[in-house]
């Protein structure tokens, strides 16, 4: 992967600033909510950070709809080792929308390692036995190139049509360490579902600037992080150190929600270079003193 110099990599950001309105906000004004629900039960702690936020029907609107969900389910790890989305958090968002009347549930993953094996071993295979859900690796066919007109570097990519095309796209990553992008939660997410080459341009082109250009495309309508357990060290894949929040981060922001979950790592969000560079595109605010942020206990 090529580094991009630190002069380079400040004048990038200056661009996408400059080619973005600014939006001014008086002192003390919130400009996003994150949700951060404490439990052991993750079905109960989910539905519980739902309900803080509205509801299942301020996401699953209508009956017959089409609901993606993008969990990260790439590697040929287990649940415990926590390099994937915890199965039960998956599991749970299926049947919420399954009970709203959701016609489609898919889940497209473009795994690392053998999908066959990764989707076994990683627990999402039995979690969605008996479910509607549609848990698969996208053939070329599956993707859809398109272009991405707010993007400084990423200028195009190729992404699932599911991903384009649902009425309801809700963004389900693990918070984990990550040896390239520092840091891998929702907005770095993404990577996991477009193309093997769109993903080789990113680390050749840029990893952050590429990270955040892709989220001026693709918005989810909810971002729901599974930080019931992180790892630490030796990410995306692990197995590595870990640490045991027990929290689930919600928000409809997904810079907020990244933000906020970097402290889990003892780091501050504009450490993150992505983060960053995705709040000063507007893509979301990355500053926590202008996030409210609410806990819940369940």
């Amino acid at each position: 992967m090529r580094t991009m110099k630190r002069r380079s990599f400040l004048k990038t950001v200056a661009a996408a600033a400059s080619a973005l309105p600014v939006v001014v906000r008086a002192e003390g004004e919130t400009a996003a909510t994150v949700v951060v629900v404490h439990g052991k039960d993750i079905p109960k702690m989910l539905e519980a950070g739902i309900a803080k936020m509205g509801g299942w029907e301020k996401f699953f609107t209508k009956p017959g709809m089409s609901v993606t969900l993008k969990p990260n389910v790439a590697w040929n790890s287990t649940p415990e080792q926590g390099g994937n989305t915890h199965p039960d958090l998956v599991r749970a968002c299926v049947l919420a929308a399954e009970k709203a009347g959701a016609a489609k549930v898919n889940i497209p993953e473009n795994t690392c390692h053998d999908e066959k094996s990764t989707f076994k071993t990683s627990g999402m295979e039995d979690a969605l036995k008996g479910t509607k859900a549609r848990l698969y690796r996208p053939a070329p066919g599956d993707y859809q190139k398109v272009d991405v007109p707010k993007g400084v570097t990423c200028k195009s990519a190729e992404v699932p049509k599911d991903v384009l095309t649902c009425d309801c796209l809700i963004n389900m990553p693990v918070a984990k360490h990550h040896s390239g992008a520092t840091l891998t939660l929702s907005l770095k997410n993404w990577m996991g579902s477009v193309s093997i080459p769109t993903r080789q341009a990113w680390h050749r082109e840029g990893l952050h600037q590429c990270i955040a250009d892709f989220s001026t495309l693709v918005k989810p309508q909810l971002v729901i992080i599974d930080a019931t357990r992180i790892l630490l060290t030796k990410g995306p894949q692990g197995p590595g150190e870990q640490a045991f929040p027990d929290e689930l981060i919600l928000s409809a922001d997904p810079v907020a929600a990244d933000a906020y979950a970097a402290t889990l790592f003892k780091k501050e969000p504009f450490d993150i270079p992505h983060i960053k560079i995705a709040h000063d595109m507007g893509i979301g605010c990355g500053d926590l003193s202008k996030v409210k942020v609410e806990r819940v206990e369940a």
